[in-house]
């Protein structure tokens, strides 16, 4: 072990008593102490479920990339394991960045990415290592760093840009499909190799997604056709639902290229999602697990000086509906996680009317909501008096909205109120019907509906801590409500 590796243990080790658990997640994993950010290496290895993830020892905020790591044998229980990976080499000293993982003769290979020592214009070049780990412990990174470096990006290729490879074993060979910033707009460059070791330029596989970048690429197979999904920086304001969205394509993998028409659809309508990636099970399922913050997002829990900032998502099966869209909805093994059902039937809601049976801030809850005479409807919460997390419905344009602007700690430096406390999108009802799934643990809120084609993941920090439920309506809805408490 490093000297780097070893004092990043001991900081974890001593920073993790310290930590304020007032708004720690219970179901959802999240870093024991420091920072988290993009999940890395999610994989399925000798029998456990890997996720690895962007880690930062010293510090709620930011900072040298390390990686830390979980195992969990149910997508439920996540298992904490040893820091894996510190900036201790001359080919990532200045951190090591998101990678992936593919396992290989029964051994986890690693490409992440490293950032060489600082050049004479005081950055960093970014490029791609290998490691390797054999006992879903330990990992060892190949003394040969890098694998990939800025000699082998094509003309106009931006060196400090370049990140995030995606590893595969496709066709006979092994492919890297990694982010770059081009001349004129982010792009995915795809690299191929017989060995793992030496690695040459394929060309670009997607410049379909526009910013100029577009980082940590997904790239999986899922009903007959190739997903792949980007994080866009410098997106569209008048497209997307904020400044680095989350976006995805499908289409055919041929020869190294994305064939695919029309535009990038968002992934996740709401407030934090990022950096999502996917791995497939044994029994054929495509999980994807994201990060649940954005950029330009500050968590609470930093600023209110509780020692930890970061939270995954749940884990969500991916399927591809008959049009081509990607659905997501929660695995299956989260139902082991239900207590106490409360079945609720025919609910009439117009004025504002308090739910004390669905109270709490760890629960999950689906509705039916028969809008028929209704021309919106309202559902609120972890409510305290006027505090609450809000999920509103407009009949009249289609748009479903959740709002954390009436809900506690803004997620921003000093607490200033966000500009765009919101997320919002059409969402067509069913038979005149509005079907929601929500996922309320402590301090995120994960909503899905129009059957997972639309998916809303915030992060909330309440001031109160009743955690009330409430239900309204313009005109009259009737709702039907199965919950559950989460434990």
């Amino acid at each position: 072990m490093s000297k780097e590796l070893e004092r990043a243990q001991q900081t974890l080790n001593e920073k993790r008593a310290q930590v304020n658990r007032r708004y720690k997640p219970v179901c959802h994993p999240s870093v024991p102490a420091g920072w988290l950010n993009d999940p890395n290496g999610f994989s399925y290895f000798q029998g456990k479920v890997h996720l690895f993830y962007q880690y930062h020892p010293y510090d709620s905020v930011w900072g040298p990339m390390h990686w830390g790591h979980w195992v969990s044998e149910d997508l439920v229980n996540w298992q904490e394991m040893p820091v894996a990976m510190a900036p201790d080499t001359n080919a990532d000293i200045g951190g090591c960045f998101s990678g992936s993982a593919l396992i290989e003769n029964d051994e986890m290979v690693l490409i992440y990415t490293g950032l060489s020592p600082k050049d004479e214009t005081d950055r960093h070049f970014q490029q791609q290592c290998m490691a390797v780990c054999r006992d879903g412990v330990h990992v060892e990174k190949y003394e040969h760093n890098p694998i990939i470096d800025r000699f082998a990006l094509p003309e106009g290729a931006d060196p400090y840009d370049f990140r995030d490879p995606k590893i595969q074993k496709k066709d006979g060979s092994y492919r890297v499909v990694t982010a770059s910033k081009g001349e004129k707009h982010g792009q995915l460059l795809a690299f191929r190799s017989d060995d793992l070791k030496n690695w040459k330029l394929s060309g670009v596989y997607a410049d379909q997604f526009g910013g100029f970048m577009a980082e940590c690429p997904e790239v999986f197979e899922v009903g007959g056709k190739t997903a792949v999904i980007v994080c866009v920086m410098g997106a569209d304001q008048t497209k997307y639902p904020c400044r680095q969205p989350v976006v995805y394509m499908v289409g055919d993998d041929v020869n190294d290229q994305l064939i695919s028409s029309g535009d990038p659809i968002v992934l996740d309508w709401g407030l934090d999602f990022y950096a999502p990636q996917v791995t497939r099970l044994p029994d054929g399922r495509q999980i994807m697990i994201g990060w649940a913050l954005s950029w330009g997002h500050v968590s609470p829990a930093h600023t209110l000086g509780h020692g930890w900032a970061g939270t995954m998502t749940l884990p969500r099966e991916m399927t591809l509906d008959a049009n081509g869209q990607l659905c997501q909805k929660p695995v299956e093994e989260w139902k082991k996680l239900r207590r106490d059902e409360v079945c609720l039937e025919n609910v009439k809601v117009g004025e504002e009317i308090i739910l004390s049976e669905l109270a709490g801030d760890k629960r999950e809850m689906v509705l039916d909501v028969d809008m028929t005479a209704a021309d919106s409807f309202t559902l609120k919460l972890l409510k305290t008096g006027d505090e609450a997390f809000v999920v509103s419905y407009d009949k009249a344009t289609g748009l479903l909205r959740t709002d954390r602007g009436q809900c506690g700690y803004p997620c921003t430096e000093n607490f200033v109120p966000e500009e765009k406390p919101y997320g919002e999108t059409v969402v067509p009802l069913v038979d005149g019907h509005l079907k929601l799934h929500v996922f309320v643990d402590v301090s995120i809120v994960e909503l899905f509906a129009d059957e997972g084609r639309k998916v809303f993941t915030s992060i909330v920090f309440p001031k109160g801590e009743d955690a009330g439920v409430s239900l309204s309506a313009q005109g009259e809805a009737c709702a039907a409500i199965t919950s559950w408490k989460l434990a």
